[in-house]
């Protein structure tokens, strides 16, 4: 085990990840462990095909500066169960206690956000695409500031973090890339071995652990498909369906299962699946019944177990919560 954190600012995320490692060892299960914010996905035994979501008590995020109705387009769970969420209407990030409704603090960007990530030190990373830039930021004692902006050369939309780079998607031109802290671009993948053109919006992307290899998942709503990549960006699968006109947000769980937003559109309805990429199969989990309306992303609390789902219309000011109890 490493040393604990000399400064009071990192004790709280070191309890934290110790607690998970003890649970882990003390029961034979696997959980999130997280090292600083970043996270490797160790998801309890749960079958999600099976799962029935109950709709909890729902979380209201507008803040009293916003100028307008929220539009979360990413957001992330943070240790200690919080979230983080990129309000792409009110350029800026905003920190929320799920459990206590409580909207805890609310940073101003330059320019309106896109994607966000968990960083290693007790930071986060957010997409900037009109200002092609990312901006880290310093998540500390329930506050967020502004950190380091990288500036990259051009509209980057889906993010998260693999082995000290950034997985960056770009839509002109459409790729994925790997890029250093400083912007640069350390490997880039357009095609796949057939030259078949693997992107085009490629805006929402999740790094997860597989057995003990990172895996990076793409969900591109130009090409309506799910694809997955290794760590270096070697395509390994493809996955598409029929109901699937308009892929969104993704979140691992586990156990070979991604969950999976289709946004709604003239074609299809708001939708949340499940896809066990063993098989290839999409289990629908939410839908029309549920009355979702232009869902955008989603994300997962093992610990509490809760599904966090976002919309765009209707209520826009709130994050829906589902239990898997």
């Amino acid at each position: 085990m490493g040393r604990f954190s000399k400064n009071i600012t990192n004790l709280y995320f070191d309890v934290y990840y110790y607690k998970n490692l003890l649970l882990q060892t003390a029961t034979k299960q696997q959980y999130f462990i997280f090292t600083g914010l970043t996270s490797t996905q160790q998801s309890p035994n749960i079958d999600f095909t099976k799962v029935k979501l109950s709709r909890m008590a729902d979380i209201n995020i507008i803040s009293a500066t916003d100028r307008l109705g929220c539009n979360i387009t990413d957001l992330a769970v943070l240790p200690g169960d919080l979230l983080l969420l990129a309000d792409n209407n009110n350029k800026s990030v905003k920190l929320v206690d799920p459990v206590s409704g409580q909207l805890l603090d609310q940073l101003q960007l330059p320019g309106t956000p896109h994607g966000v990530c968990l960083l290693p030190g007790d930071r986060a990373a957010v997409t900037i695409p009109r200002k092609t830039m990312i901006q880290t930021i310093s998540v500390t004692m329930k506050k967020l500031s502004l950190q380091n902006v990288i500036n990259v050369n051009e509209e980057c939309y889906g993010i998260d973090y693999v082995n000290d780079y950034f997985v960056v998607g770009f839509n002109k031109p459409a790729m994925l890339a790997l890029i250093d802290k400083k912007g640069n671009i350390y490997k880039s993948i357009t095609t796949d071995s057939t030259n078949y053109t693997l992107f085009k919006q490629p805006n929402c992307i999740c790094v997860t652990t597989e057995n003990t290899s990172k895996v990076i998942y793409v969900s591109d709503r130009g090409t309506r498909t799910i694809t997955r990549l290794s760590e270096e960006l070697q395509v390994l699968q493809s996955f598409t369906n029929p109901a699937l006109q308009d892929p969104r947000g993704l979140a691992s769980v586990g156990g070979g299962q991604l969950l999976v937003v289709n946004y709604d559109n003239r074609y299809t309805p708001s939708t949340l699946s499940v896809l066990d990429v063993t098989t290839g199969q999409f289990t629908q989990l939410l839908g029309w019944e549920e009355n979702l309306d232009g869902t955008y992303c989603v994300a997962v609390s093992h610990t509490l177990g809760t599904v966090y789902v976002t919309d765009w219309f209707g209520l826009c000011d709130i994050i829906r919560q589902y239990t898997t109890n």
